[in-house]
């Protein structure tokens, strides 16, 4: 064997192209691993199925940017190693676009909507009381910045264990009946309430009111809290549609607040129907970031936002953050309101 031969056989030239790695494969195979349960929750956001475990499963549906975002990573990394590259640019392409995809549903949460302010502000508090076990104590303390107060999942002496603090001082404008048990919940205002109404029946009480907001004006407010997806399919789908058909039914100039446990994130198809309408969550409009409210109780934080305060375009919000409350398991949400034009 020549010289020439033997270095022939000794492999590539120095500049020839080589084959592709067995490690970009790997590569490929982890990005799609992680694209693939991503993309089942954009059909999720997309087609909203109904069914229990496809409600359950959209509340998850923020969380699949992450998904999407290390798949690219890998996919990156098998692009510029690879040498035949347009297969897997096509498939980095699809994920980065399916990123754009869910950055413009979550990114909105981040930037606020600029609407002005025309009216002096007031604050709502929403929180679910968690069989009335929450610290009283704590809720009278976060209630010290608040004008209008949902409570939901009230029990018949939570009012009892309020005013131990100074609750009727505050707040001598009520509703809620107290005897309903865990299902009770209750508005509170520091204002006159007129025309209120309890919903048709649903599972957990729900109400609807108005409160004389000064320099504002009447205020709609209804205090919300239709079952979750456990209740089944029909109950969970009923309550909301309840809730939106007496939404509609406000007048369009006059401010609109639906506050409280709405378990339902933004990515549901209830929520959906609301922002069709016109409604949008304060934590939106305020530009207030991804706001996990639930489950609260936990030796981790919550991982879904599942308690609104939703508004109209007769209002804006400045401010709406989240408050910590013991012996629930629902972070409480603060949010600051004015008009607008």
């Amino acid at each position: 064997m020549s010289w020439s031969d033997h270095r022939a056989g000794a492999g590539p030239a120095w500049d020839s192209v080589r084959p592709a790695r067995r490690s970009q494969v790997v590569l490929v195979i982890f990005g799609l691993l992680f694209a693939l349960p991503s993309a089942v929750f954009t059909v999720l956001r997309l087609w909203q199925p109904a069914g229990q475990s496809a409600e359950l499963l959209s509340a998850f549906i923020g969380y699949a940017i992450i998904g999407y975002l290390i798949s690219l990573l890998f996919l990156v990394i098998a692009l510029i190693r690879a040498g035949r590259r347009i297969p897997i640019a096509v498939i980095t392409i699809i994920v980065a676009a399916l990123v754009c995809l869910h950055g413009s549903w979550i990114g909105p949460l981040f930037v606020p909507d600029g609407r002005a302010a025309t009216t002096p502000a007031f604050r709502v508090l929403s929180l679910n009381m968690l069989h009335g076990a929450a610290d009283p104590e704590r809720v009278a303390e976060l209630a010290r910045y608040a004008d209008v107060v949902v409570l939901l999942e009230v029990e018949p002496d939570t009012r009892q264990a309020l005013d131990r603090y100074g609750w009727s001082e505050r707040f001598p404008n009520s509703l809620g009946a107290d005897d309903r048990g865990v299902n009770g919940s209750s508005v509170y205002s520091r204002y006159p309430l007129k025309d209120s109404e309890l919903l048709p029946q649903t599972t957990f009480q729900q109400w609807i009111t108005t409160v004389e907001v000064p320099d504002v004006g009447a205020v709609r407010v209804m205090g919300v809290h239709p079952c979750n997806p456990y209740c089944g399919t029909t109950t969970y789908t009923s309550e909301h549609r309840l809730i939106r058909r007496i939404a509609a039914e406000q007048p369009k100039d006059r401010p609109l607040i639906i506050a409280g446990d709405f378990n339902a994130v933004d990515d549901h198809g209830a929520m959906q129907d609301l922002h069709a309408d016109g409604l949008r969550s304060a934590t939106d409009v305020a530009g207030a970031g991804w706001l996990p409210t639930f489950p609260a109780n936990r030796r981790f934080p919550p991982v879904i936002p599942i308690d609104h305060i939703m508004i109209n375009e007769r209002l804006t919000a400045t401010e709406v953050r989240t408050v910590e409350v013991a012996d629930t398991d629902h972070l409480g949400i603060l949010a600051t309101l004015a008009g607008t034009e």
